[in-house]
C-alpha cells in the first residue's frame, strides 16, 4: 500500500504496527499489574477477616471459660455457705439442747415423755 502527498511510498502498516504492539503490550502489562494488585488487596482483606474471626472465636472461648470458672466459684461459695449455715445451726441446736438439759436440773424424761423426778407427785 502506498499513499502520500509527495509521492513517497510509505507502508503505514509497518510504521504503525510496532507502535500499536508496544501500546497493547504496555496496556496488557498495566491490566495484569492492576489485576494482581486487586488480587493482593482481596487476599489481604480475606486474611484480615479470617484473623479477626479467629480472634473473636478465641475471645468467645476465653469468655465462656471465664464464665464457667465464675459459675463454679459461685456454686462452691453457695455450697460453702450452706454447709457453714448447716453446721452453725447444728451447733446452736446442740447448745440449746445442752442448755435445756442444764435448766431442767438433771430431770430425765422417760420413754413416754413424762418427766421423772418432778416436784409434783401423784
Amino acid at each position: 500500500m502506498s499513499s502520500g502527498n509527495n509521492g513517497n511510498n510509505i507502508d503505514w502498516m509497518c510504521v504503525t504496527l510496532p507502535e500499536l504492539e508496544g501500546k497493547l503490550t504496555n496496556s496488557i502489562q498495566v491490566q495484569i499489574t492492576m489485576f494482581n494488585e486487586q488480587s493482593w488487596r482481596r487476599r489481604d482483606r480475606l486474611m484480615k477477616q479470617v484473623a479477626e474471626q479467629e480472634v473473636r472465636r478465641v475471645a468467645k472461648k476465653k469468655w465462656k471459660a471465664e464464665e464457667q470458672v465464675k459459675k463454679a466459684a459461685k456454686e462452691k461459695a453457695q455450697a460453702d455457705f450452706e454447709a457453714r449455715h448447716k453446721a452453725e445451726a447444728e451447733v446452736r441446736a446442740r447448745e440449746k439442747a445442752t442448755s435445756l438439759g442444764d435448766e431442767e436440773g438433771g430431770r430425765h424424761k422417760g420413754p413416754k415423755g413424762q418427766g421423772q423426778g418432778d416436784a409434783r407427785r401423784e
